[in-house]
């Protein structure tokens, strides 16, 4: 495995990587009981991205996540109000980052130069990182919203090496997602998959370069 002393450049993925999507269960345990309306609503959000981006007919991550939610309420059965609804949408600005990354990401500030490239709105991260205490950590905030397009497409990860004028293979992109690790892979950046679960790898014929458990673990590589 490489180090990640090796590059010039560390960037993550946000939702499920720096941010607990899980952190939105509550909300929806209180609108939905015991029925998994944030798995549907996160697998809803990712099916209508994709589509969105094979048919050409993009709208904004938020759209996206808002229709997701309407189609996973309404295929559960699922009916809430209007200030239940807006609460539950409110959950994607008000993030809450996993308890190591704040320590992690101070670490790293100091070695590298960091960013984050994400589906999500241009609005919907700047408020999201700012709410979880992180956005001084990053000297560029990448969004899909730029290409119109949502990852795995390489245009979206194309973004990272003209923002940060560094070469592809210099990059080390860090996701917890296995589809953004293989679509990151493809394009050709160094990809580090942030495995909490302890899952095996999506068998989608392409390999992260470096595997950890945690953000502190990716820390202390080569400090």
């Amino acid at each position: 495995m490489r180090r990640a002393l090796d590059f010039d450049a560390v960037v993550f993925d946000l939702y499920g990587t720096l941010a607990d999507i899980g952190a939105l269960a509550q909300r929806c345990r209180q609108v939905a009981g015991d029925a998994p309306l944030l798995d549907r609503w996160r697998a809803k959000q990712l099916e209508h991205a994709f589509l969105r981006t094979i048919l050409e007919d993009y709208v904004d991550f938020w759209q996206v996540t808002v229709e997701a939610l309407d189609a996973a309420c309404a295929e559960m059965g699922i009916v809430p109000t209007a200030g239940e609804r807006d609460a539950l949408l409110q959950g994607w600005l008000e993030l809450t980052p996993f308890p190591e990354v704040p320590g992690a990401l101070e670490q790293l500030a100091g070695r590298w130069a960091l960013a984050v490239l994400s589906n999500g709105s241009p609005a919907m991260l700047e408020t999201g990182l700012s709410h979880a205490g992180l956005r001084r950590y990053f000297q560029a905030i990448l969004s899909a919203d730029a290409v119109r397009r949502y990852k795995p497409d390489p245009a979206v990860y194309a973004l990272a090496p003209a923002a940060l004028v560094v070469p592809p293979e210099r990059i080390l992109f860090c996701s917890a997602n296995g589809f953004d690790v293989a679509g990151a892979a493809s394009f050709g950046l160094s990809v580090c998959w942030v495995n909490r679960s302890g899952r095996p790898i999506d068998a989608l014929g392409r390999q992260p370069v470096l595997e950890v458990s945690s953000m502190e673990e990716l820390a202390t590589i080569g400090a």
